[in-house]
């Protein structure tokens, strides 16, 4: 199981604490209400919430104030395999699958072409959330950028990569590969 001291990023540790720290309720996985942003309010700047249905119509709930700057929009209410180049589409359904079927969490490091020419190496660590109100799953995600590795000389925002990680076990054990 991988453990706080795995993870790269003080953030990253940080989102971790936070989330086992939220009532289970009997659960693997917390419910949505007890989910409360002004508990992690210096960590929102760089969060998504991402509700499935199914993992084709992943939608983005909520995008911080900080990455919609590096998106150069706010992707609230868009499909996520939207923003995915079509190399990085099966690493998104081999990440996302697990997360809400097992559940488990992830750690995987992504590479983001950002809307301001730069390409960023980052840590995203991802964790399910459950909303029995709406009877879907939410995956809470922190993006902590790790380094700047390139400029790319475009304006439009890509997820170009989602590359090797760690899954996370929350009690149901994790994905074989």
């Amino acid at each position: 199981m991988l453990t706080v001291d795995a993870l790269h990023t003080r953030e990253s540790r940080e989102f971790f604490e936070y989330w086992q720290s939220l009532p289970k309720e009997g659960g693997l996985v917390p419910d949505r209400r007890h989910f409360d942003p002004l508990a992690i309010r210096r960590l929102m700047p760089m969060m998504v919430m991402v509700e499935y249905d199914r993992i084709e119509t992943a939608t983005f709930r909520y995008a911080g104030s900080r990455l919609t700057e590096i998106l150069g929009f706010d992707p609230t209410k868009k499909k996520y395999l939207d923003l995915l180049e079509q190399d990085a589409m099966e690493s998104f359904l081999a990440a996302s699958g697990p997360m809400i079927t097992l559940p488990c969490g992830g750690v995987f490091s992504i590479t983001l072409r950002t809307a301001t020419g730069y390409t960023k190496k980052c840590e995203a660590l991802d964790l399910p959330l459950y909303n029995e109100k709406a009877g879907t799953w939410i995956v809470l995600a922190l993006i902590s950028i790790r380094e700047t590795v390139d400029m790319h000389g475009g304006n439009e925002f890509r997820i170009a990569e989602i590359g090797e990680g760690n899954w996370i076990d929350i009690g149901a054990g994790v994905p074989a590969s």
